[in-house]
């Protein structure tokens, strides 16, 4: 190989080694630990190894034409060629007129300079150019690390947006907007869930402190249906831990399921035969139409599904009206809707409306009675049993239904 070329490729060779063993200490940054680094180092790398390449293949074309050459020229000419070759003289202006005589060009040795010009220029340019690139590349992967240090500092609403980068950093930052969704999400039930918490546990055990200080002090007598009120204090609250606990082992999906076929329709006809009776002196009424649809369940949970949803139907609508079930099959699904005629609910809360203690403020104005979690209940238990729940008001906003789909038993 020409000495010409066997420097610049130890050059090179020798500055990697010696980056690499730098950087493997860790004590230090350099440039190209960053993108933008990076982009130019590799531009700087495709530019040498493309130009060593080149030279070697062009001083290996020239060996071959020089073998062409040696075979068709005169014997006088070869003599001398070979003169030179043996004399270390291959560079010499003899040498290259016995070249140019036979209609050959290559590259000489003034023209070296020339061609290492050729490639710092390009090498910069190619640089400039990776420069460039790798700053749009790197402004949204940015981006997504200040956001990602906003969110551990407490602010779950940043977001980032995915305008304008590639496909790869799209999908990480669409990543990173739907897990920042999830933890604010959990945030905010997750102070709901407390707050929710302590108040419904608040009330009846303030009442039930109350009334216990009335009879220690004497102010209230135990006798006179006292007992029975205490208890009904302690039912709420024993109510309220079960729920607690189902909620819980439905969201660790813990919560054991005594799954059989069963008959959609006949569940939510036994719902209806026990909340008529409670409800008959409000007017209440149902219309019902069911289809046969079997499915794997748990009869006793989906019970309690069916009996939070009509319960909220007509918690939330007037008197003398009208609660509409229905259900059918289709698509290898079990669908059952429960309609209200009450005011339905804001648009923009839809997403609320399964949350664990969420009430919604024209609720508790109204005082009507419920903590919040028969909805938030309902959802969890048809995840549980393979199945989605969703709500939309009626066209005419003339109240809500709530839409059930659970899968048929095979």
């Amino acid at each position: 190989m020409i000495p010409a070329i066997r420097r610049p490729i130890a050059a090179v060779g020798h500055g990697i080694i010696v980056y690499g063993r730098v950087a493997m200490l860790g004590r230090f940054r350099f440039p190209f630990q960053t993108i933008v680094g990076r982009m130019w180092l590799m531009a700087l790398m495709m530019t040498l190894i493309t130009s060593i390449i080149g030279m070697i293949v062009y001083y290996a074309a020239i060996s071959l034409q020089l073998i062409d050459l040696k075979r068709d020229m005169p014997l006088q000419a070869r003599a001398e060629i070979d003169y030179l070759v043996t004399h270390g003289q291959m560079h010499s202006s003899r040498f290259y007129e016995i070249y140019d005589r036979y209609g050959w060009t290559s590259l000489r040795v003034e023209h070296i300079p020339a061609v290492l010009f050729i490639i710092l220029m390009s090498t910069g340019i190619g640089g400039l150019m990776a420069m460039v690139v790798a700053r749009r590349i790197s402004r949204p992967v940015i981006a997504v690390a200040q956001a990602a240090a906003q969110a551990a500092a407490g602010d779950r609403s940043v977001r980032v947006d995915s305008s304008g980068a590639s496909i790869e950093v799209a999908q990480l930052i669409d990543s990173f907007n739907a897990l920042v969704g999830e933890v604010e999400t959990y945030e905010r039930e997750r102070q709901l869930l407390t707050a929710g918490v302590a108040h419904e546990l608040r009330t009846p055990l303030t009442i039930l402190k109350g009334r216990l200080h009335g009879i220690e002090d004497g102010i209230i007598d135990p006798a006179v249906g006292e007992a029975s009120r205490l208890l009904q204090q302690v039912e709420h609250l024993l109510t309220l831990v079960n729920d607690l606990d189902t909620l819980a082992r439905a969201n660790m999906r813990q919560l054991p399921l005594d799954r059989r076929q069963v008959d959609v329709g006949e569940v939510m006809r036994r719902v209806v035969a026990d909340i008529r009776p409670v409800v008959a002196l409000r007017g209440v009424t149902f219309s019902e139409q069911y289809q046969p649809a079997p499915v794997m369940a748990d009869p006793v949970r989906l019970a309690q599904v069916f009996t939070n949803i009509v319960a909220n139907a007509i918690k939330h609508a007037p008197n003398d009206c009208l609660v509409t079930l229905d259900l059918r099959v289709n698509d290898g699904k079990a669908i059952a809707s429960i309609t209200d005629e009450g005011p339905g609910f804001a648009e923009d809360r839809r997403d609320m409306l399964f949350t664990p203690f969420w009430r919604d403020e024209a609720n508790r104005h109204a005082g009507r009675p419920g903590i919040g979690l028969g909805l938030a209940l309902a959802a969890r238990l048809v995840e549980d049993h393979g199945g989605r729940i969703s709500a939309h008001n009626r066209q005419d906003r003339s109240g809500a239904c709530f839409v059930v789909e659970l899968p048929l038993a095979p």
